[in-house]
């Protein structure tokens, strides 16, 4: 047991996080990792195994890789890069994530028409009676 928990330590798992049905996976990671430090300098590398992850979960897995390698070499400029790739791909997952909410619901043009030309007969017709009223309808007694 304590050979599987060194193991996983080694492949850059802390102990007691992963299950022993995850192992294959974190073998598989383990071994891509492994490709990506050996072709530090090749962008095909990392973005071979950036494609690995669609989901927030790995891109949190190469995140944690990528930070560990900018604990260890600060400001290395491929770690850099490749971490800021990172953030940006589960930005745009996040974002994709969020609830979409339906557009008001927009009044048709020629209801909004309808709706100006009967306030508009409605004043001119208060216009004209308060005309009348004060004395200007044009009658004479």
């Amino acid at each position: 047991m304590a050979s599987e928990i060194d193991r996983r330590e080694a492949a850059g798992a802390p102990a007691g996080t992963a299950s022993p049905a995850a192992a294959p996976q974190d073998d598989a990671e383990a071994t891509a990792w492994a490709a990506v430090l050996a072709a530090w300098e090749d962008d095909a590398a990392h973005r071979a195994y950036l494609a690995r992850y669609g989901d927030l979960d790995g891109l949190t897995r190469a995140g944690r890789r990528y930070r560990e390698v900018l604990a260890r070499r600060p400001g290395d400029p491929v770690a850099v890069r490749f971490r800021d790739e990172i953030v940006k791909r589960a930005t745009v997952q996040g974002l994709a994530q969020l609830p979409r909410s339906a557009p008001p619901r927009q009044v048709p043009r020629w209801a909004k028409r309808a709706i100006v030309a009967v306030l508009s007969s409605v004043v001119a017709g208060a216009i004209w009676k308060i005309f009348e009223i004060m004395g200007g309808g044009g009658s004479a007694p």
